[in-house]
């Protein structure tokens, strides 16, 4: 396919630098923008000091009371200055006229085309070649609000939105502390997205902070519309049906992990951030767990790790007792079982495979219909459609109990991406269970540790610090006393006035004896 000519030209244009003419950067922009299509592009040229200049912003994008009161009325109002040297003229009106706090200079044509088109204003002069690019950004954005998918009972409230700068703003509310960076990164060939990289300076370690800015630079894409796709760019192993980057709607979650030497990514227009690397217990983790009282937050950990057992064995376990195991079947329950099963014309693969289905085209039709629909399209789905089922002798009672009681476990999970994984990896196991029984679960199980075993997140282990062994803090599978997690994660630098804590933290303890 050959490419056309103008479309060549512009992209000479774009990285050719800017002229001291005045009309001819403001032709070369307008060229550029497409001004003749482009209707909210807004060029406007008025004199300053004598000399011609002009300003080019997008309505909506860029805060017109602010154009007018820090930057027009200050160049209207300028006396003329004759004195002033043609190459001086625009550093003048930076530092002596405008009353705008962000002023940057620009050489190239494509700088001053992206500060048009994310919000800022640039101004030219007649005798200059460069151009300034002020801050007046005012588009309008969501206010922070609460969490949608990461509520919690205890914690903060507040959740990403889809502004990257108040994403960053509620990071470093947090985060008070000098040591704090955020790298601005931008990925996208021809529409660019701005990524920022925040991590503890001195803190997260160098080969993990290289490695993750090698992988953000080497993505040879046109777009990165949000954080979903940046993810599955930048994750070791795609075909993996676990998340190796940990996906989150809460700033104080993301910011806790910083201090562990963990990396978070911010995706301009995505109310998420990414965190990497992470091991498989950050999945596991919930955000309240940490703001209730080690037993309180122990005991509902070990609720979910029942849950996911729960969501991930029942329904093969059901098929491998009734097919295979029938002895190990207490006799009344089996008889129960035999008794309900009686009329079913399915064979029990079948029987579980339908259930299975139903439940996810009922947990998948109430997620994407219209919210007050939602719950009633659930109560149809779980009561009327598997009471007709259960009378019209296609399922057996006791199945619908086992296929509720997995969703249920399914639910408990925290994170909503390794629900789904679970959800996958379930079927898989039905499928042995029905061909082999209990030694067909046993190397399901074999192979899902084999392979999480091997899986990586941004080049670290994923089940790390349990295999390999790496000290740690003990905060893993249960919620252990504040005072007990004196070391920080196996990522921390070391060494680092982070990495552990030297002596007791309750040293009010100490004095009053």
């Amino acid at each position: 396919m050959e490419q056309n000519p103008s479309d060549s030209l512009n992209q000479e244009l774009m990285r050719a630098p800017l002229k001291a003419s005045l009309s001819e950067n403001l032709d070369a922009l307008k060229n550029l923008m497409n001004a003749a299509l482009n209707k909210d592009l807004i060029i406007r040229e008025f004199k300053c000091a004598g000399f011609d200049c002009a300003l080019l912003y997008m309505e909506g994008m860029a805060d017109t009371r602010s154009i007018n009161d820090y930057v027009l009325e200050p160049c209207l109002r300028e006396e003329d200055h004759p004195d002033w040297p043609e190459s001086e003229r625009l550093e003048r009106l930076k530092n002596e006229v405008l009353a705008v706090g962000d002023a940057q200079v620009n050489e190239f044509f494509y700088l001053a085309v992206e500060d048009i088109l994310n919000g800022k204003t640039a101004v030219l002069c007649e005798g200059s070649p460069f151009a300034l690019g002020l801050e007046t950004r005012g588009y309008e954005k969501r206010p922070v609000g609460k969490t949608i998918n990461e509520s919690v009972v205890l914690g903060p409230h507040e959740g990403f939105v889809e502004n990257l700068r108040t994403n960053i703003t509620l990071m470093r509310r947090i985060v008070r502390s000098p040591m704090l960076v955020s790298e601005m990164i931008k990925v996208g060939k021809e529409l660019p997205t701005q990524i920022s990289m925040l991590y503890l300076k001195g803190v997260v370690d160098p080969a993990i902070l290289e490695e993750m800015r090698r992988r953000l630079k080497g993505l040879n894409v046109n777009n990165v519309p949000g954080s979903g796709y940046l993810q599955q760019l930048i994750e070791d192993q795609p075909f993996a049906l676990f998340p190796q980057i940990l996906q989150t709607e809460r700033p104080d979650r993301a910011a806790s992990m910083l201090s562990d030497g963990q990396i978070v990514l911010l995706c301009d227009g995505s109310p998420f951030a990414l965190v990497a690397p992470i091991t498989l217990f950050h999945l596991l983790h919930a955000s309240d767990d940490t703001f209730m009282r080690w037993q309180y937050g122990s005991f509902l950990r070990l609720i979910r790790m029942l849950g996911l057992f729960i969501s991930l064995l029942l329904p093969g376990l059901y098929i491998a007792f009734t097919q295979y195991h029938a002895h190990m079947i207490p006799m009344s329950l089996l008889t129960s079982i035999a008794e309900t099963r009686s009329n079913v014309p399915f064979p029990v693969i079948v029987e579980v495979l339908i259930m299975e289905c139903s439940f996810y085209l009922i947990n998948e039709a109430g997620t994407r219909i219209p919210s007050l629909i939602g719950p009633a399209l659930g109560i149809v789905g779980a009561l009327i459609l598997g009471q007709a089922a259960v009378s019209a002798s296609i399922i057996s009672p006791i199945l619908i109990i086992v296929v509720a009681i997995t969703g249920l476990g399914n639910y408990a999970t925290p994170n909503y991406s390794i629900g789904i994984g679970l959800e996958i990896l379930r079927l898989m196991i039905i499928i042995a269970a029905a061909l082999m029984g209990l030694f067909g679960i046993s190397m399901s199980l074999f192979l899902i540790m084999c392979y999480i075993c091997s899986m990586k997140s941004l080049g670290q282990p994923f089940l790390s610090p349990i295999a390999p062994l790496r000290p740690h803090n003990p905060d893993l599978l249960l919620r252990l006393p504040l005072w007990l997690q004196k070391r920080s994660m196996f990522y921390v630098r070391w060494p680092n006035w982070l990495s552990k804590t030297k002596g007791a933290m309750r040293l009010w303890r100490e004095k009053k004896k």
